[in-house]
């Protein structure tokens, strides 16, 4: 049979629901820890991406059936060099050169979009979590990819998360953080906050760890914020967001963000900044103890929230340790510079 490697467009359902079920099968098979991906989120996401950036999928198929594909993502503007892809092959059809057919493909699109650094994404095991396989590692450093950043994932299991220290924290904290105002919501961010809100997204590839891999500070207004916002409504995400503001000068100081999948158990911790001139006030644990309150009330449904932070990110890991988050395995990107 002869192998074709295929853009898959959002209106390809069948062959997304075949994609969905080739990740669904390495899941299964080699992080079975992790949330399933409803199969809707991947048409979501190509009909739906982040702003000044896209979503490409190309499936490697043999007689239409998928037996592999890439998952890349395309910044614009700022990162216009810059691509990052997780690449999987169903553990059925493995060691017949389709990985290196699509890491061939992968290489050509970087060539062609004119992306000077590719990265690509493989899990680890981590001390205290789960065995992971090394092949996706090996596969890579053989092609010409070196390790450039570890970011280690936790899970907090809220059914069995300690109220009591939680308690503790929040008595300590928000001493600490007197001069600073804790607002919570969830779904769109006010229209007062919208201008803070992107000024300190807008800090986040300057100030969170990145190891070697080249992302640059990216501008984020009001308007970038309201994109994103939309296109996570778009995609049936609710975001429940809390904010630390300065009371004497208004500052948007420290942000903190969950996103609640519909009516899914498990939650994605997404950034948790906080600005360095506000720094020293125990603003980020105050601001996720606020964020995981809300959460409870809004949506007790949820039992699972999950977290990646760099492993160099000292004072991100140690407030996730405080609330309970546990090590599961870690994302390590591969980086490959192109000519």
């Amino acid at each position: 049979m002869t192998l074709e490697i295929r853009r898959v467009l959002p209106a390809d359902r069948e062959l997304l629901q075949q994609v969905h079920e080739a990740f669904e099968a390495v899941r299964a098979a080699e992080t079975p820890e992790l949330a399933p991906v409803p199969a809707e989120r991947y048409a979501g996401a190509l009909e739906h991406p982040p702003p000044n950036a896209e979503f490409r999928c190309h499936a490697a198929t043999e007689d239409g059936a998928v037996r592999g594909q890439t998952w890349v993502y395309l910044p614009h503007d700022e990162n216009a060099h810059y691509t990052e892809v997780e690449l999987a092959v169903h553990p059925a059809h493995r060691r017949r050169g389709i990985g290196s057919a699509l890491l061939d493909h992968l290489l050509q699109l970087a060539r062609d979009e004119r992306r000077s650094e590719i990265v690509v994404t493989v899990r680890n095991a981590v001390d205290g979590g789960p065995d992971r396989p090394d092949t996706g590692a090996r596969f890579l450093e053989k092609r010409g990819f070196t390790a450039a950043l570890t970011e280690v994932h936790r899970s907090l299991d809220l059914t069995e998360a300690d109220r009591d220290a939680e308690t503790r924290l929040w008595d300590e904290s928000i001493t600490a953080a007197a001069d600073y105002e804790i607002v919570s919501w969830t779904g769109r961010t006010p229209e007062r906050y919208l201008e803070g809100l992107g000024r300190i997204d807008s800090q986040i590839f300057a100030e969170i760890p990145l190891g070697d891999v080249d992302l640059r500070p990216r501008t984020i207004d009001a308007a970038y914020v309201t994109a994103r916002e939309e296109r996570a409504e778009a995609q049936g995400d609710i975001m429940v967001r809390t904010l630390a503001v300065h009371k004497q000068s208004g500052d948007v100081a420290a942000n903190t963000l969950i996103y609640v999948h519909g009516e899914e158990a498990h939650a994605n911790q997404a950034i948790t900044i906080v600005d360095p001139g506000h720094r020293g006030h125990r603003l980020g644990l105050l601001t996720k103890l606020a964020n995981l309150r809300q959460l409870r009330e809004h949506h007790p449904g949820v039992t699972t929230i999950w977290a990646g932070n760099a492993d160099t990110n000292a004072n991100m890991v140690a407030i996730n340790d405080q609330l309970g988050f546990r090590p599961v395995d870690a994302v390590v990107s591969y980086q490959r510079r192109l000519d």
